[in-house]
């Protein structure tokens, strides 16, 4: 009896960890805050930077950025939105000249990292406001 009320608890516990909290970590708003800009000889880390740039995921499932989510490198970029799967972790915007194209996300801590296109690892990392 008292093995079955353990397995219960543990069984309670590891469904308990699932997509609602995992969007409920994402939602809101992320402000830029490193990049990473590799030399082509896999030296490059994330260096610190001063940005206004933000992005927020809405729980309606749309991605919105005040700046360019595609290309780090021009600060005068027009805003940018598209959709995003937190049970995933992927946005996706047809703002970037590339359909389709999935912009896989991590959320380590209490910042979010992803990988933009570019000849050589490019990367944001922002921390949630």
């Amino acid at each position: 009896m008292k093995l079955n009320f353990i397995l219960i608890i543990l069984a309670l516990f590891l469904v308990s960890c699932n997509k609602d909290e995992s969007e409920a970590e994402l939602l809101g708003t992320w402000k830029l805050v490193a990049t990473l800009a590799d030399p082509g000889d896999g030296s490059g880390v994330f260096m610190p930077v001063t940005s206004d740039q933000t992005i927020s995921f809405n729980a309606d499932g749309t991605v919105r950025s005040n700046q360019s989510l595609c290309d780090f490198f021009d600060n005068n970029a027009e805003s940018t939105s598209g959709t995003y799967s937190a049970e995933d972790m992927y946005f996706t915007t047809s703002d970037c000249g590339i359909e389709d194209f999935k912009y896989q996300f991590e959320i380590e801590g209490q910042f979010l990292t992803y990988f933009v296109v570019c000849i050589e690892a490019c990367g944001v990392r922002y921390r949630k406001i």
